[in-house]
């Protein structure tokens, strides 16, 4: 009987969470993260291959407010997975917790779902990799002075972008070094120099 009522509980408490009024789905969210921590989680895991976008989106800012637990879960599920929409997940996911926990560096297994991504050629997949590494602070900027110079436009001007972010001197001197290197894609200087015209 009680694990009905339980059931029952979830289940309401889980349609306030996905209500649209902030008040009421942030008190559901304490109680559900409180009360029904791994029921909740498999949930919200769940919901990253949900095609509603507004029930996607709840469920990774929810996932990143459990901090670094959801990090062990969310490696596993991009690794495992072939579905786009998932990895594009994931990746957000991992964005808010690294945001919410200000974290500087991942460990060994969260940046092979880096270096996954990186390798992908999906567009999406590329721009959300790139976001959480502008996140990571003087480790992700290591890694997109590197993919400046990438073969593939995409992640090479998404990397450019990123760093105009965290300009300082060592990133002028290398957009200086890209500006006169014969190797280096027109289109890419001309996002480094749109940039400098804005100083």
């Amino acid at each position: 009987m009680s694990n009905s009522i339980d059931l029952n509980k979830y289940i309401e408490l889980y349609q306030d969470f996905l209500h649209p009024n902030p008040n009421i789905n942030s008190q559901a969210f304490l109680i559900l993260k409180n009360e029904f921590e791994n029921k909740f989680l498999d949930n919200l895991l769940a919901n990253l291959k949900e095609e509603d976008l507004f029930i996607r989106r709840k469920s990774i800012l929810a996932l990143g407010m459990f901090g670094e637990k959801t990090l062990n879960l969310i490696v596993p599920l991009y690794i495992d997975t072939n579905n786009k929409t998932v990895k594009v997940s994931c990746l957000k996911t991992m964005i808010k917790v690294v945001v919410n926990c200000n974290l500087e560096e991942l460990n060994q297994e969260e940046m092979l779902v880096v270096d996954l991504a990186l390798k992908d050629d999906s567009p999406e997949i590329i721009l959300s990799v790139i976001s959480l590494l502008r996140q990571l602070g003087k480790t992700g900027r290591n890694i997109l002075i590197k993919l400046c110079r990438d073969k593939d436009l995409l992640r090479a001007k998404a990397s450019i972008s990123a760093l105009l972010e965290m300009k300082d001197q060592t990133i002028d001197d290398l957009f200086d070094e890209l500006l006169n290197d014969k190797s280096i894609d027109s289109m890419i200087k001309e996002d480094i120099l749109r940039d400098k015209n804005f100083e």
